[in-house]
C-alpha cells in the first residue's frame, strides 16, 4: 500500500515530507470539526464531545508519529485562538479550564493509539479492549485534573463515570472502522 501510495504522490509532483504535513494538518483539523459535536451535562462542568472520537480515530490511523503532531498541532491551534475546542471554544485559558487535563491527554492518547493500531498481529477483541483501556487512561488524566475544581470526592462521579460508556463506545468505533480499513478477520 504504501509503494502504491508514494507513486501516486510522485506523479502529483507530492513529496512524502509534504504529504505528511499536509496530513497531520488536516488531521487536526479533523479533530477540531469533531469537538464541535458536544453536549452538555447539567451536573459537571465537563460535556461529552466528539473531541475524543477524532484523536482516537486519527492516532490509529496515521500512527504514532502523526497522530501525536496532528493532536499537537491540535491544541496550538486551539491555544492560538482559532474556535477548534468543544463548542467553538478557544484561548490558552482552556487549559487552565475544568477540560483542561482532558485536552492534554490528547496527544498521549493518539500516541497510545497508533502504538496500538500499528501492531499488525492482534485479534480484534484483544484491540478493541486495549483501546478502551487507553480511552480510559486519557479520562482518568481529565479526571484527576478536576480535583482542584470539583474536589477529589467529585472527579469520579463528575469526571470519569458519565463518560465511561461512551469513550467505550468510540473506541469500539474506532476499531471497527480500522477493521474495515485493513479488511481483518475476525
Amino acid at each position: 500500500m504504501t509503494q502504491i501510495h508514494n507513486v501516486l504522490l510522485s506523479q502529483k509532483g507530492i513529496s512524502t515530507k509534504y504529504w505528511d504535513v499536509i496530513q497531520v494538518i488536516l488531521a487536526s483539523c479533523f479533530i477540531g470539526l469533531c469537538a464541535q459535536i458536544k453536549v452538555p451535562l447539567y451536573f459537571t462542568p465537563v460535556p461529552f464531545t466528539g473531541q475524543t472520537f477524532g484523536v482516537m480515530l486519527i492516532g490509529a490511523l496515521l500512527g504514532r508519529r502523526k497522530g501525536v503532531l496532528a493532536a499537537l498541532f491540535y491544541l496550538i491551534q486551539g491555544g492560538l485562538g482559532y474556535p477548534v475546542f468543544a463548542g467553538g471554544a478557544s484561548g490558552f485559558h482552556c487549559f487552565l479550564g475544568p477540560t483542561g487535563g482532558y485536552l492534554l491527554s490528547y496527544p498521549l492518547e493518539a500516541y497510545l493509539f497508533g502504538f496500538l493500531f500499528e501492531r499488525e498481529k492482534d485479534h480484534l477483541l484483544i484491540k478493541t479492549i486495549a483501546a478502551i483501556l487507553i480511552a480510559y487512561v486519557q479520562l482518568a488524566i481529565g479526571s484527576i485534573w478536576l480535583i482542584p475544581f470539583l474536589g477529589i470526592k467529585s472527579i469520579l462521579p463528575m469526571g470519569f463515570y458519565p463518560f465511561v460508556f461512551v469513550d467505550a463506545a468510540k473506541a469500539s468505533i474506532v476499531c471497527l472502522i480500522f477493521k474495515s480499513k485493513n479488511g481483518e478477520k475476525k
